[in-house]
């Protein structure tokens, strides 16, 4: 697709979204950012289960309807993928559509990020195929190198690593039938209906966390580390770290931030709560930093002060949530 532009973003899932809306809606590209759907779409909900590597999004299922439901769009998505996928992205494409697929990062060969790290789940925006050369044309919207920089790709992917590594696809239309999509002021308050869902508790099974919750028990746990073997507890707290560092906290604030500064006639005192939050972010960032640290040093007996930086900056955290929501609902 020639006439297909791409825009760096912050998540590969949420700046997708955000691009495919855009193909099937091009009159909200002035109006929609990439904050405004993740918060319609529940994204800061993440959940913990008890595994310490693995804090993520609560359901991507349920992210890709409220995001559809949102924008009065028609969602179609797999987390099965058959033999005939190609055949399917062909006739997709042809309809001039999009396509958001879910890749294992080893298959992902333009960079060394993913070429030579840990296996993880990455989002990448399909636009183009090329069956003479075995090569599709990918876009991912945003990745961090080893350094923690946010970069962005697009360009040729190997059709064989394509294939190989996808395990779920999206693609959305517009559909005259379905509920129309919001206004922009219904938007914005299921933005903060979502928020405030996060700082509330969740009826959920035992050992089951979503939002604010699922934050304090995942720190909490950290006390199971001290009788990890050493290569073990330098992998689990790597692991902690990008859960915190990817699609967790460090997006939160990031998007509220963005957030805030789209909607500053809505919120409050807007100056003032974004200054408290570049704090707070700053004092995140070093935590994390110290996390990483002591994961590589192996010192485990740093650990127990540090979840009880982290608690004192989740209990921080919640105290913003409110402030903040007091004042977005003026």
């Amino acid at each position: 697709m020639n006439d297909f532009t791409i825009q760096s973003g912050h998540h590969c899932l949420f700046s997708g979204l955000r691009h495919l809306l855009i193909r099937e809606r091009p009159e909200l590209d002035m109006e929609v950012a990439e904050a405004d759907i993740y918060f319609q779409s529940d994204g800061m909900n993440l959940a913990y289960n008890g595994n310490l590597s693995t804090m993520w999004l609560a359901s991507q299922e349920t992210i890709l309807q409220q995001f559809a439901a949102c924008y009065g769009l028609c969602v179609q998505f797999t987390f099965e993928v058959g033999a005939a996928v190609l055949d399917i992205f062909r006739e997709i494409l042809q309809e001039n559509r999009v396509i958001l697929i879910f890749m294992r990062s080893p298959y992902l060969d333009y960079h060394a990020v993913f070429r030579d790290g840990e296996e993880r789940n990455h989002i990448l925006l399909l636009f183009g195929i090329d069956e003479i050369n075995q090569v599709v044309q990918v876009a991912d919207t945003s990745f961090l190198d080893g350094s923690g920089q946010t970069l962005s790709y697009t360009g040729p992917l190997s059709l064989s690593q394509l294939l190989a590594g996808v395990w779920g696809y999206t693609w959305f239309e517009v559909n005259p039938f379905q509920k129309p999509a919001l206004n922009a002021d219904e938007r914005y308050h299921r933005a903060i209906a979502s928020i405030k869902r996060f700082n509330r508790r969740h009826h959920l099974p035992e050992g089951c966390y979503q939002g604010l919750e699922a934050y304090r028990a995942y720190v909490a746990d950290w006390s199971r580390l001290i009788d990890m073997k050493p290569a073990e507890f330098t992998d689990t707290c790597k692991n902690m770290y990008y859960c915190l560092r990817i699609g967790g906290i460090m997006h939160q604030l990031d998007y509220f931030e963005q957030f805030i500064g789209k909607h500053r006639d809505r919120v409050g005192d807007s100056e003032g709560m974004l200054l408290q939050l570049h704090n707070n972010r700053n004092e995140w960032k070093k935590s994390l930093y110290q996390l990483y640290k002591i994961g590589l040093s192996i010192q485990p007996h740093k650990l127990q002060p540090l979840q009880e930086r982290y608690m004192s900056l989740l209990q921080t955290h919640e105290k913003w949530l409110e402030d903040f929501m007091d004042r977005a609902v003026q």
